[in-house]
């Protein structure tokens, strides 16, 4: 199974549970492109950010682990 499949299969696995699918994120960057490299990741940290806290660790506090 090619990296893209798993991407997809695990976003409709994440969206089934309750999950947004934006919070998982495949991307091919060279080890050359370090400038881009540090872009995607300041990107996906903001995204992050606006998407605020796990679905999963709100659940997990109510169980009290």
């Amino acid at each position: 199974m090619s990296a893209d499949k798993r991407i997809r299969f695990l976003k409709k696995l994440l969206a089934f549970a309750g999950i947004e699918e934006e919070r998982l994120r495949g991307r091919w960057i060279s080890s050359a492109e370090a400038t881009e490299f540090v872009k995607e990741i300041n990107e996906f940290i903001d995204l992050l950010r606006d998407l605020g806290p796990s679905p999963l660790r709100r659940y997990r506090n109510q169980d009290g682990e």
